[in-house]
């Protein structure tokens, strides 16, 4: 008599069949299945804002989303499905990234009072084309602002998030969101062309 194979596992549904709240409901009961699908559905998304949110290296990017990943898995079962899972998960990363730049703060703080800041590079002033100059001061004028004001730019204005789901990411009200992406807009808006020449 032959015997009859039996698996061992259940078989894991096709990635594309499981809902974003399903995955995250999955999460929040422990499934390595489920974090993985989470991860590989948003770990681009994660990984280009909190590159963005950020002046750190590369190495230190991956360990922040690796952070935010760790977090969200952690805070899954609070999860409430008034936004997308995306802005969701860009939300955590604001707090782990805001966490990354105190730290950053202290140890600058540390380093300075024992004269080892190393001197700021010089920029380059070959290039005088005005439309590379701005794009090559973005970067630093983003990483300029507050923070609060940081999060609400770059997840309305660089990852296209909606203004509600931003606010609900970030635990603000809509008005104050709205209000904190004004002042970001004007920041940099002087930051690059007004006294930033």
């Amino acid at each position: 008599m032959k015997g009859r194979l039996i698996p061992l596992h259940r078989p894991v549904p096709h990635s594309d069949a499981i809902s974003e709240d399903g995955v995250v409901a999955a999460c929040a009961t422990g499934d390595r299945a489920a974090r993985a699908m989470l991860f590989e559905r948003h770990v681009d998304a994660v990984h280009r804002f909190v590159a963005r949110m950020t002046c750190a290296d590369g190495d230190a990017v991956d360990d922040l989303v690796q952070a935010t990943f760790l977090a969200a898995f952690h805070a899954a079962s609070r999860f409430r499905s008034g936004s997308s899972v995306r802005t969701w998960l860009c939300g955590i990363a604001a707090n782990v990234v805001r966490t990354y730049a105190r730290g950053e703060m202290r140890r600058k703080a540390a380093m300075t009072s024992f004269g080892e800041v190393p001197a700021p590079s010089a920029l380059s002033l070959a290039d005088t084309v005005e439309y590379r100059e701005l794009v090559e001061r973005l970067p630093a004028a983003i990483a300029a602002l507050r923070h609060d004001l940081r999060a609400a730019f770059v997840l309305v204005d660089v990852e296209g998030a909606r203004g509600a789901d931003a606010a609900a990411a970030l635990g603000v009200p809509e008005g104050t969101l709205w209000r904190r992406l004004h002042e970001a807009r004007a920041a940099l808006r002087d930051a690059l062309l007004g006294g930033g020449r």
